[in-house]
């Protein structure tokens, strides 16, 4: 009998226990499907701040510079010089070409990037279709500027995040455009 009662009591203690463990379990899945609800109610609100007529906006915060814009002029100019701070020349003749260079890149015409052929340039080519594949920047925002003058000094303008960046292309002494660059803000 008395085995009898100790089963009995035991029977019951684990009834008990699972019938915690059951409400337990349902009041944590009840607390996931809230959550769950509440993440897709988050989730929704997102969406709809990123949607199409959001204020967030993937151009750049300044005007897409021209070819004739003073001020890329003088970004451009100030990063030359910065190079050529840092390179310096022992010879006279070569701080006149220097000097030269400097004043003959005073203006800047526009080039077609669409229609720009290969052996105008192969640098400027080998660039654009760098720049168009791997960094998935669109043919249309991208600007190509040639200077006038004997020497063709080619910028490459096309946004990175909040600004513009400008590489100078086929510049003397800079087989490397992506390390030769400038930033438009």
């Amino acid at each position: 009998m008395r085995r009898f009662l100790l089963s009995f009591a035991f029977f019951l203690l684990c009834t008990t226990l699972c019938r915690a463990e059951t409400a337990a379990s349902k009041e944590t899945a009840d607390n996931a499907k809230q959550e769950e609800a509440t993440a897709n109610i988050s989730l929704q609100q997102l969406k709809s701040v990123i949607g199409d007529s959001s204020f967030f906006n993937e151009k750049p915060a300044v005007f897409h510079p021209e070819c004739n814009n003073p001020r890329l002029k003088e970004k451009v100019l100030a990063r030359i010089q910065e190079y050529y701070k840092q390179k310096k020349q022992t010879s006279i003749v070569d701080e006149r070409r220097q000097a030269l260079m400097l004043k003959r890149l005073k203006s800047f015409v526009t080039v077609d990037v669409k229609s720009f052929q290969p052996q105008e340039n192969y640098n400027v080519a080998d660039r654009l279709i760098d720049i168009k594949i791997n960094d998935g920047i669109k043919a249309q925002d991208l600007s190509l500027c040639k200077s006038v003058g004997d020497r063709e000094i080619y910028l490459l303008i096309y946004p990175q995040n909040n600004f513009y960046t400008v590489e100078i292309i086929n510049f003397p002494g800079q087989p490397d455009s992506k390390k030769f660059t400038t930033v438009y803000d």
